[in-house]
């Protein structure tokens, strides 16, 4: 069992798709013959896909029927610089785990993400 799909709704496209590439992910536009266009990427096995959605905000942080993507990147330091860049809310700035570094950001509707670097 694997996860195969994770698919993002926003009411702020524009503002969403940004935020999540400077998070290093390489969305791009899709147009699946009459189907709403949306953006996309592969992470590995993992499609993910932000699609425009109606009014409305993410469940705040830790409450029922939210969630909490995660995304490993190549550079904490240069991905917490672009998503300060873009004005977003940072819940918890960077910090060292066993892990590896990382912060927790809202995106613009108001779902939490967590952004880590692994340990090499």
């Amino acid at each position: 069992m694997e996860l195969g799909a994770l698919i993002l709704f926003t009411n702020r496209l524009a503002e969403t798709v940004a935020f999540y590439r400077a998070l290093c992910l390489p969305l791009e536009e899709e147009d699946h013959e009459g189907g709403p266009v949306h953006f996309a990427c592969e992470l590995g096995p993992v499609h993910l896909a932000v699609f425009a959605a109606a009014e409305g905000k993410a469940p705040p942080h830790r409450t029922s029927g939210g969630t909490m993507p995660g995304f490993a990147v190549p550079s904490i330091d240069s991905t917490f610089a672009a998503v300060e860049a873009l004005g977003s809310k940072v819940v918890q700035p960077p910090e060292e785990f066993p892990w590896g570094p990382r912060f927790l950001v809202e995106d613009p509707d108001g779902r939490t993400v967590e952004v880590f670097q692994r340990k090499q």
